[in-house]
């Protein structure tokens, strides 16, 4: 998948199938919207392309939002998605400002040469959010392209959205979070010298200092970690630990099932597949370390029985 970031110098050779989106997350619904791009890009024999933006718009007018996925990990799931181009586009005062008309007619039409716009069914864009499919129906004969709304996906009564993912992880409800993703929600990031509470205990852990904006609620969870391509299971702990102190940093660590070696300084993604229980303060150490020990002979049979 090609990326391009600087749209000004671009002139697409090919016409194109183009889909707008925010993107956050890369759940079924937006799974469901890139697959149609790229089966009719293929089908017309054209290119499929996706238009996003950073920073996320939300967030450049100050709202406060956490997004569920990195950059890195929305390119990865493009790419899986078989996409041929991403345009990740600058979202800044102008493009905020911009007429709709202008933008479709300017950046999709001429640039892109999108015979195809593909959107949602709910997205809107342009200034004062005024585009919308309707706008683009109202758009196309005039500027010849085809308009296609892709309707709402909805799994088990819910929506698949980013607004019900991120209150899913908040709350604590990964296999609900999951089954919108239709994948695992991950972590990544660094692992980082911890202050060795955990290895003291016997319980070594491997730091990670995420990446990800949005955390989900503290607690114990089952994890599969990627370290460079191999998966572990895992204890994975969220929580600032109140058994072994106050006002202490929250911390995202997994106790890997028969994983030894040094991991300091390496990128790993922990993928959080069960919620096991809440965090809470024990009465000592010693019903911690209890408590730890029942908490991963519950992971490896949670995932004895997936196999």
């Amino acid at each position: 998948m090609e990326i391009i970031r600087n749209i000004s110098s671009f002139q697409s050779e090919r016409n194109m199938v183009v889909s707008l989106g925010n993107f956050d997350g890369v759940h079924e619904g937006h799974a469901q919207l890139i697959r149609r791009t790229v089966s009719l890009a293929k089908e017309k024999g054209l290119e499929s392309a996706l238009v996003t933006f950073e920073p996320h718009p939300l967030k450049f007018f100050g709202a406060d939002i956490r997004l569920i996925s990195t950059l890195d990990m929305k390119i990865r799931e493009f790419e899986k998605l078989g996409a041929d181009k991403l345009f990740l586009m600058n979202f800044d005062e102008h493009l905020a400002g911009i007429n709709p008309e202008i933008f479709v007619s300017e950046f999709l039409v001429k640039k892109m040469r999108a015979s195809f716009i593909v959107v949602g069914y709910d997205y809107r864009f342009g200034r004062g959010r005024t585009g919308s499919f309707d706008f683009l129906v109202h758009l196309s004969n005039r500027l010849g392209f085809t308009a296609i709304q892709v309707p709402k996906v909805e799994i088990n009564g819910m929506t698949a959205s980013s607004t019900n993912v991120r209150k899913c992880l908040t709350e604590g409800e990964i296999d609900c979070a999951n089954t919108l993703l239709g994948r695992n929600f991950a972590i990544g990031g660094t692992v980082v010298k911890g202050d060795g509470i955990a290895t003291g205990i016997g319980f070594p852990t491997a730091n990670i200092e995420p990446l990800n904006e949005l955390i989900p609620m503290n607690g114990i969870y089952a994890a599969k970690v990627n370290i460079d391509g191999t998966y572990y299971n895992g204890a994975l702990y969220i929580g600032e630990r109140p058994t072994v102190g106050s006002g202490l940093k929250k911390r995202v660590e997994v106790n890997l099932f028969g994983f030894s070696g040094n991991l300091y300084g390496k990128y790993i993604e922990a993928e959080i597949v069960h919620f096991i229980r809440h965090d809470r303060k024990f009465g000592s150490v010693d019903e911690l370390k209890a408590q730890i020990k029942t908490d991963c002979d519950n992971i490896k049979v949670f995932f004895e029985r997936q196999k």
